[in-house]
C-alpha cells in the first residue's frame, strides 16, 4: 500500500508539472489559444472515455497489469512529446496521456480498496486522497522551475522518467494474487434499489466536483478580484487555504464516518459545499471569502475518500473496478461541463456570478436528495 501511494504521489507530481507548461509549450509549436483549449479538452475527453473500459480491464487482467500498462503508455507519450516539433503530434501525445491517466488512476483507486481491509478502507482512501492532492499541488511549482531551467520539454521528460520508474516498481514489488474476472459477476438483490443507489452516488460525486470546479476554481477568483480587489498573489493564497483545508480534514473522515456512518459523512460534506456556495454568492466581507475557500476544501476532503470507500463497500463482487471507473467518469464529466455551464448561467440569467453559483446550489441540492433517498437504508 505504501509503495502504491508513493507511485500515486509521484504520478500526480509529474502530471502537475506537465499541466503547468502545456499552454506555453503548445504556443511555441504554433498553437493558438483555441487550439490550446481544444487540446486540453481532448485530454479530458480521452480520459473520460477510457475510465470505464480501464475499470473493466482491471477486473479482467488485474490491477497491477493495468497500472503498469498505464505507466508504459505514459512513458511512450511523454517522451514522444519531448521529441516532437509538430503541433499535431503534440495533440496526439496529450490524448494518449489522457488514456494512460485513466488506466493508472482508475486501477489505483480499485487497488487501494483491494489491498486494505474493510475496516481500514476509509483511512486508506484518505491516504490516497492525501497522496493525490499533495502531488497535484507540488507539481505545477516544480514544473515551472524545471521549465525555466531546461525548457518546456523538460517537465514531459521527467514525467516519462517517473512513469518508467513506475513500470519497474510494479514489476518488482510484491503483489497479492488477483483473481481474473473475465465475465462480470451477476448482481444479486433488488435491482431497482441498486440502480437508484448507483445513480445517487454518481450524481453526488458529479455534484460535488461540479460545484468545486465551477464555484471554487472559476467564480471565486473572479469574485475575489472584482468584489474585493485581490491581486493574483492573494488569489493564489486564497486557493492554497482551500487546499490546506482539504488536506487538514482528511484525518476527520474516519471519526465522522464512525459517528454518522458513510452516508451521514457524505451528507455533511455536501452541506459544507452548499454553505460555501451560499457564502460566495452573498458574503459581503472578505472574511467570508476565506471561509468559503476553506469550506470548499473541507467539503471535498470529506467527500472524496468517503465516497470512494462507500462505493468500494457496496460494489457487487467483480465490479469494483467498474464502479471506480464510474466515479472517475463522473468526476471528469463535471470538470468538463462545470466551467462551460457556469459561464453560460453567469452570462444569461442576468444575475452575474450569482447565476453560476445558483446552478451549483440547485444541482448539488438535488444530488444530495437523490443520494440520500438511494442510500438512506445503507448502514456502513
Amino acid at each position: 500500500m505504501l509503495v502504491l501511494l508513493l507511485l500515486v504521489f509521484l504520478k500526480q507530481v509529474g502530471n502537475g508539472m506537465v499541466w503547468s507548461v502545456i499552454a506555453l509549450y503548445g504556443q511555441t509549436l504554433g498553437a493558438g489559444t483555441t487550439m490550446i483549449g481544444l487540446m486540453i479538452s481532448c485530454y479530458g475527453g480521452a480520459r473520460l472515455l477510457a475510465n470505464m473500459p480501464s475499470g473493466y480491464a482491471s477486473e479482467k487482467f488485474g490491477r497491477r497489469i493495468m497500472m503498469s500498462g498505464g505507466c508504459a503508455i505514459l512513458v511512450f507519450a511523454s517522451f514522444g512529446v519531448v521529441l516532437t516539433t509538430q503541433i499535431e503530434a503534440f495533440f496526439v501525445g496529450l490524448m494518449i496521456m489522457g488514456v494512460a491517466s485513466a488506466s493508472f488512476m482508475t486501477s489505483a483507486l480499485a487497488a487501494v480498496a483491494d489491498l486494505g481491509t474493510p475496516g481500514r478502507r476509509l483511512q486508506d482512501a484518505s491516504f490516497y486522497q492525501a497522496a493525490n492532492m499533495t502531488g497535484t499541488s507540488l507539481g505545477p511549482a516544480l514544473g515551472g522551475i524545471v521549465a525555466g531551467l531546461w525548457g518546456f520539454g523538460a517537465p514531459f521528460f521527467i514525467n516519462g522518467l517517473v512513469a518508467l520508474g513506475g513500470v519497474v516498481a510494479f514489476a518488482l514489488m510484491p503483489w497479492p494474487a488477483e483473481r481474473k474476472v473475465v465475465k462480470v459477476a451477476p448482481v444479486k438483490g433488488d435491482l431497482r434499489a441498486m440502480a437508484q443507489q448507483g445513480a445517487g452516488v454518481g450524481l453526488m460525486y458529479f455534484g460535488i466536483f461540479y460545484a468545486r470546479t465551477a464555484s471554487n476554481w472559476i467564480l471565486m477568483p473572479l469574485i475575489a478580484q472584482s468584489r474585493f480587489g485581490m491581486d493574483a498573489g492573494m488569489i493564489g493564497l486564497l486557493l492554497t487555504a482551500g487546499a490546506l483545508a482539504n488536506l487538514g480534514v482528511l484525518g476527520l473522515t474516519a471519526p465522522l464516518s464512525r459517528a454518522f456512518g458513510r452516508v451521514g459523512a457524505i451528507i455533511i460534506s455536501s452541506f459544507c459545499t452548499l454553505a460555501a456556495c451560499a457564502l460566495l454568492a452573498f458574503g459581503d466581507h472578505i472574511i467570508f471569502l476565506w471561509l468559503t475557500s476553506m469550506l470548499f476544501g473541507a467539503g471535498a476532503g470529506i467527500a472524496t475518500p468517503t465516497l470512494i470507500a462507500y462505493v468500494a463497500d457496496v460494489a457487487p463482487e467483480g465490479q469494483r473496478g467498474i464502479a471506480m471507473g464510474m466515479l472517475r467518469t463522473t468526476q471528469d464529466l463535471a470538470l468538463i461541463l462545470g466551467p462551460f455551464c457556469t459561464g453560460l448561467l453567469s452570462d444569461t440569467l442576468g444575475l452575474g456570478y450569482q447565476g453560476g453559483l445558483l446552478g451549483s446550489l440547485l444541482l448539488l441540492s438535488a444530488a444530495t436528495l437523490v443520494f440520500w433517498r438511494g442510500a438512506r437504508n445503507v448502514t456502513l
